[in-house]
């Protein structure tokens, strides 16, 4: 029986376990992932407070040794399922396995929403990508396409450029949505055009994508943007289908948590982005963590009492 296991080692829960071991808790992390969950495909970290500029994937190994260093129990797996006995939860696995604990922190995180267009599926990997960092060396020299208009898909094609690869970013709104100083670094840059106002329609080719056919969402006229690849930064899609049965998230998806990080469940916890919140920081996951950890260790001792 732990006394805790976190779903989930991104920001959140690698912070949560932190605090709920140094508590004296025992704790298990599961991730399906490498620690660091979105964080770790991340380029560039500038806006963490008292790390500088770092990479997401140094940030990621930082925090994840410092939960081994107090010796959190951690788990590989793929979280199925959370049943509530009451007096204890389970937390099943895909493969099989079944945890028993007294509290859990959901961590989950969420993953990149894809276009729904024809040929989506078909060139995903043979031309499409989520991840500029892990896909970005193979176009060097060559021309692609960034969907969206955010702080993702601006600071992934900056990214880009540094490979020398020619960036076309593609918005469906007539503006760009990320933060001013993004957007004016964006701009600057010599080897990244736009076009805002513009959604795909359909990805096209042979056996890698050759160009994708563009609609402005106004005049409706079409016409196609041969292009080498596409990196799609469109939004996010919380990873909660495995708690939907809980009744604990909204319409979207998202888990709806209170100021304590708590749930509509008494001892099950929610934090970081798969939570309904207006700002999805590194930071405010951290936050997010240490406000669990500590409603954790609370509710715990009430139980015993």
């Amino acid at each position: 029986m732990h006394d805790v296991i976190i779903i989930g080692a991104g920001p959140g829960g690698m912070t949560a376990a932190i605090y709920t071991q140094r508590a004296n808790l025992k704790t298990m992390m599961i991730e399906r992932g490498a620690p660091g969950g979105y964080m770790v495909d991340t380029y560039e970290i500038e806006n963490y407070p008292g790390v500088g500029k770092v990479t997401g994937f140094e940030l990621s190994e930082k925090m994840f040794n410092h939960t081994q260093e107090l010796g959190v129990e951690y788990q590989y797996g793929d979280v199925s399922g959370i049943v509530d006995k009451e007096s204890h939860k389970e937390v099943h696995t895909t493969d099989g396995n079944v945890y028993k604990t007294k509290a859990v922190i959901i961590g989950s995180g969420t993953q990149p929403r894809k276009v729904e267009a024809p040929g989506s599926d078909r060139f995903h990997s043979r031309g499409i990508s989520f991840c500029a960092v892990c896909d970005g060396a193979f176009f060097k020299n060559k021309e692609v396409v960034v969907l969206g208009g955010g702080n993702s898909a601006l600071d992934e094609a900056i990214y880009l450029t540094g490979m020398n690869v020619r960036v076309t970013v593609v918005n469906i709104l007539d503006s760009l949505q990320a933060d001013q100083g993004t957007v004016e670094k964006a701009k600057a840059n010599d080897l990244i055009d736009f076009k805002l106002g513009y959604e795909v329609v359909s990805f096209n080719g042979g056996d890698a994508l050759e160009s994708v056919t563009l609609k402005h969402v106004h005049s409706e006229a079409t016409h196609t943007h041969a292009t080498d690849g596409v990196f799609v930064f469109i939004g996010q899609i919380p990873n909660s289908e495995f708690i939907r049965d809980l009744g604990i998230t909204n319409q979207q998806g998202y888990v709806y948590a209170n100021a304590k990080m708590e749930t509509t469940l008494p001892g099950i916890y929610a934090i970081g982005d798969v939570i309904e919140k207006d700002l999805r920081q590194i930071v405010t996951a951290t936050s997010d963590g240490a406000i669990a950890a500590q409603s954790v260790a609370k509710y715990l001792e009430n139980l015993e009492n």
